[in-house]
């Protein structure tokens, strides 16, 4: 069954199931090391992250994963600082 047993989901998952805790964390914070689902990582087609504002290049770190929610959000506000 996709996304049972540690296999990737699916590559037509429903992306409702990002939002709603349906999929298991594939990710780790590359800032804060929390485990979060990314949606490139499950195999869906779109992340949440896509919907975001960008990062200003400023306050990209060359070599840094993916962030989870709360830490690319807290990145975001530092830009509008």
């Amino acid at each position: 069954m996709p996304g049972k047993g540690g296999g990737r989901p699916a590559s037509g998952t429903d992306p409702a199931a990002v939002l709603t805790g349906q999929l298991r964390p594939v990710e780790q914070c590359a800032a804060c090391g929390t485990r979060f689902v990314c949606g490139h990582a499950a195999g869906l087609p779109h992340c949440w992250c896509a919907t975001m504002p960008l990062l200003p290049a400023r306050l990209i770190v060359p070599g840094q994963h993916c962030l989870c929610p709360d830490c690319l959000r807290a990145r975001q506000a530092q830009a509008g600082e």
